[in-house]
C-alpha cells in the first residue's frame, strides 16, 4: 500500500509555529526515532514556548494582550503550544503507522483581526491529503474559533466539499483540566465533519477507542505532563493513518460481490419503520440483511467484572448472560457478517406503541467491544426516521456509541416525516448510496490489507482491575494469540473469496 498523507491542522491563535516554523514541524516530527525521543521533544518544545512567554513580558508582569502582541512579532520557528503538542503527538502516531505528514497553523490563514490570507493554499493542502487531523483548544465544551472558521470555509465551497468527501478525519482537543469539555468538543466537531462528507475515526484501541485525542493543560507548556492524553493523541494518529491506508488500498482492489449491508432495526412502532425502509433497501446496491430484534427480550448489561467471559474466537457468544428468554445469543452470528452497519431507529413525537431495544442492545455489545473490537474498521451510518419535533437526537447517540467500537463513521442519514409523509426521500436514498460506496471501498481495502499483521486491535482495560489481572494470565494470553490468529486467517480467506483485481484504470471511489 502507498503511504497515506495526513494533514495536521493547529487551530490555536497562540501557535508557536505560526510562520516558517509551521513548515519545519513535520520534518522535525518525522525525524524522531522513538516514543522516548518524542517525549523529550515535546518537553523541550513546551519549555521553549514557556520561556518565550516569560521573555515577552510575563517576567515583568505585563498584561497578557501585550505579551501576545510581542509574541506575534517573532519568527514562529521554535516551541510548541499545548494544542500543537497534542497535534505533534498525533502526527508522530501517523509516522509510527508508516504514514506521511504535513502541518499547517490555521492562524496563518484565519487571523486574530478577522482577516484571511492565502485560503487557496489551505484548500489545496486539504485536497492533497488523505486524512485530516484537527487540534483545537476547548471553549465552553466546544471548539475554538479557528476550527469553526475552517469548517465554515469548507461548508461554503461546494467544490471543496466534493473533493474532501470520503477522506478520513480525526479530532484532538485540549482543555484546562481532565474533564474540561474535550469529549463534547470532539463529538460536535466530528458531527460537523461527517455532515461535510468526511469519514470519522477516534483514537485506537491502546486507549480504549474513544472520540479522539484528549489532553489537559492548565498553563502554558504543561500538556506534555499529561501522559494519558498524549497517548490518546498518538492513538488518534495511528488510527487515522491505518484507516486512510485501507481506504487507499480500496482504490486498488475491488469486491467481486456486493458489500454486505447490515440494517439493525432497534426502535419501531407497529412495523412502521420497517415498512418505510423496505423500498430504500430494495434499491440499495448491496447485499442487505435486516436484523429486527424489536419485540424480542434483550436483558440489560449487568456490568460484570470480566467481559467477555473468556478469550476466544469471534464466532463464540461470550456474554455472561445466557438466559433462554434473552435474544442476544441468537443474534450473535448475524452481528458478525456485515461490512456496513446501519443502526435504524424510528423517532415519533407520540410514544404510545413505540418499542425500543436500542439501549439494551448497545449495552450488550460490550462483550463484542471488549472482545478485541469485533467491529473494527466496519463503516457505520446511523439511519433515523424522525417526525418533525420529536427532539430525540438519536443520530448523535448512535454515533457516539458506535465510534467506541473502533469503527469508521459515515454521515448520519435522517428521513424527516411531516403529517405521516417522508419529505426528503432523495436525501435518504443518497445517504444510503453514500454509505454503501464508502463502505465498499473501506471493505475492499480492509480485505486487501488482511495479509498484514493485525495490530492495534487488542482491548486494553483501563480501570477494570480484575479484568486486567485475568488478561495478564499466561493462559489468557495464549488464548488471545489463538483468537487473533483465527481472525487473521478468516480475513485472509474472505479476501481470497471476495476480492477481484481492478481491470484497466477503473477505481472504486466514495460518493
Amino acid at each position: 500500500m502507498s503511504k497515506p498523507i495526513i494533514l495536521g491542522l493547529s487551530a490555536s491563535l497562540r501557535a508557536a509555529r505560526s510562520k516558517a516554523g509551521a513548515k519545519n514541524l513535520a520534518a522535525e516530527i518525522t525525524a524522531l526515532p522513538s516514543r522516548e525521543r518524542l517525549d523529550d521533544f515535546l518537553g523541550e518544545q513546551a519549555k521553549i514556548h514557556l520561556d518565550q512567554f516569560v521573555e515577552a513580558g510575563r517576567k515583568d508582569g505585563l498584561p497578557f494582550d501585550q505579551i501576545y502582541r510581542r509574541l506575534q512579532k517573532t519568527e514562529g520557528l521554535r516551541g510548541l503550544s499545548n494544542s500543537e503538542i497534542t497535534l505533534a503527538a498525533a502526527l508522530w502516531g501517523v509516522c509510527d503507522q508508516a504514514g506521511d505528514i504535513n502541518h499547517i497553523a490555521l492562524s496563518n490563514h484565519f487571523r486574530a483581526d478577522g482577516t484571511v490570507a492565502d485560503l487557496e493554499a489551505l484548500k489545496q493542502a486539504l485536497i492533497a491529503a488523505d486524512g485530516i487531523l484537527l487540534s483545537t483548544p476547548v471553549y465552553f465544551g466546544d471548539r475554538g474559533s479557528l476550527s469553526q472558521r475552517l469548517i465554515e470555509m469548507i461548508r461554503a465551497d461546494d467544490g471543496l466539499q466534493k473533493a474532501l468527501a470520503g477522506k478520513v478525519y480525526g479530532g484532538l482537543a485540549v482543555g484546562a483540566k481532565r474533564n474540561g469539555g474535550q469529549e463534547t468538543t470532539l463529538i460536535y466537531q466530528m458531527l460537523d465533519m461527517l455532515d461535510i462528507g468526511l469519514l470519522g475515526v477516534g483514537n485506537d484501541s491502546d486507549t480504549t477507542a474513544q472520540y479522539g485525542g484528549t489532553t489537559h493543560a492548565g498553563d502554558i507548556g504543561t500538556s506534555p505532563k499529561d501522559s494519558y492524553g498524549i497517548n490518546t493523541s498518538i492513538g488518534t494518529g495511528r488510527r487515522i493513518a491505518r484507516v486512510a491506508a485501507e481506504l487507499g488500498a480500496g482504490k486498488q482492489a475491488e469486491l467481486s460481490d456486493l458489500p454486505r449491508l447490515g440494517v439493525w432495526l432497534l426502535q419501531d412502532r407497529g412495523a412502521e419503520m420497517a415498512a418505510r425502509l423496505a423500498p430504500f433497501l430494495d434499491s440499495a446496491n448491496a447485499d442487505v440483511s435486516l436484523l429486527n430484534p424489536v419485540g424480542r427480550k434483550i436483558r440489560p448489561c449487568i456490568a460484570c467484572d470480566i467481559c467477555p467471559t473468556h478469550i476466544g474466537p469471534d464466532e463464540e457468544y461470550r456474554c455472561i448472560i445466557g438466559r433462554r428468554d434473552d435474544a442476544m445469543k441468537d443474534l450473535h452470528d448475524s452481528l458478525l457478517t456485515p461490512d456496513i452497519l446501519l443502526p435504524a431507529l424510528f423517532s415519533p413525537k407520540r410514544r404510545d406503541g413505540l418499542v425500543s431495544v436500542y439501549q439494551e442492545f448497545m449495552e450488550r455489545t460490550r462483550y463484542l467491544r471488549r472482545g478485541d473490537y469485533v467491529f473494527t474498521d466496519r463503516l457505520v451510518a446511523p439511519l433515523i426516521f424522525a417526525e418533525l419535533g420529536s427532539g430525540e437526537h438519536l443520530d448523535v447517540r448512535v454515533m457516539t456509541s458506535f465510534i467506541r467500537h473502533h469503527t469508521v463513521m459515515c454521515r448520519p442519514i435522517t428521513g424527516w416525516l411531516k403529517d405521516g409523509k417522508l419529505i426528503n426521500a432523495e436525501d435518504v436514498e443518497d445517504g444510503i448510496a453514500r454509505a454503501v460506496a464508502n463502505g465498499r471501498r473501506l471493505t475492499a481495502g480492509r480485505l486487501a490489507s488482511s495479509s498484514l499483521e493485525l495490530t492495534g486491535t487488542q482491548y486494553r482495560p483501563v480501570g477494570y482491575v480484575l479484568a486486567q489481572a485475568k488478561d495478564n494470565e499466561a493462559q489468557a494470553m495464549n488464548a488471545r494469540e489463538e483468537a487473533v490468529d483465527m481472525r487473521r486467517k478468516r480475513l485472509a480467506e474472505e479476501a481470497r473469496r471476495r476480492l477481484a483485481p481492478v481491470r484497466g484504470s477503473s477505481k472504486l471511489g466514495a460518493a
